[in-house]
């Protein structure tokens, strides 16, 4: 599940796309506990990364540049200073725990198992509903988040206000995106990330995250 080879010569690259695919989760999931703030297009993206389960390509599993944009951008701060306010740290909380949990779903034959059982079901509903964000595959999705990962350790408990994560809908939108992080934390896994390697190749990660968005730039429509 989610697995292949990448070459060498790509392996830095794709942690640094898959640290800010992590990033980028904790990001939506933050601003939906937080604020209500709904990701709009990035929640069919996260969905769609969750459902590539044979892709190759680690920027094409996550999406484009354009989604991963913010997160590249904090990316580099985040490693060098570390957080500069309780927003940050709480990003950086959840980000560890979602790198700590994508290891230890790939130690976990059952949890694994079940992941992909959910996956595939909700690959089902595409081909049917032809919509990744149709109601009924996100609680799809959020179940399975509850019956796998759920399971393994660190709960991540997410803060916020108690509007929002009462809400049925943001409450599954909410652990959809979690288990987009987790799909992100397997790519990093995958592509030989580590929390102690991260420390030690912090520089040459944020020159990855500023080299992807030196030749990927934004564009706007007039």
């Amino acid at each position: 599940m989610w697995s292949f080879l990448l070459p060498d010569a790509r392996r830095r690259r794709d942690r640094a796309l898959a640290l800010a695919g992590v990033l980028r989760s904790a990001q939506l999931v933050q601003n939906i506990a937080r604020n209500g703030t709904q990701p709009g297009e990035l929640l069919q993206t996260c969905i769609q990364s969750i459902l590539a389960l044979e892709c190759q390509d680690s920027l094409r599993a996550l999406g484009d540049i354009d989604s991963l944009r913010q997160p590249l951008a904090l990316l580099c701060p985040l490693l060098q200073r570390g957080p500069s306010n309780t927003r940050e740290a709480e990003l950086l909380r959840y980000s560890m725990a979602l790198a700590t949990l994508g290891k230890r779903l790939l130690t976990n034959s059952s949890a694994t198992q079940r992941v992909q059982e959910g996956i595939e079901q909700a690959q089902r509903q595409v081909v049917h509903f032809s919509d990744p964000t149709q109601r009924s595959i996100i609680a799809g999705l959020a179940q399975t988040y509850t019956e796998a990962i759920g399971t393994l350790r660190p709960r991540i408990i997410v803060s916020g206000e108690s509007r929002f994560l009462s809400d049925p809908d943001d409450a599954a939108r909410i652990r959809t995106l979690l288990l987009s992080g987790i799909r992100a934390a397997v790519l990093w896994r995958q592509a030989g990330g580590h929390l102690p390697g991260t420390i030690l190749e912090r520089r040459g990660l944020c020159q990855e995250a500023e080299e992807l968005l030196a030749i990927h730039p934004q564009h706007s429509t007039f």
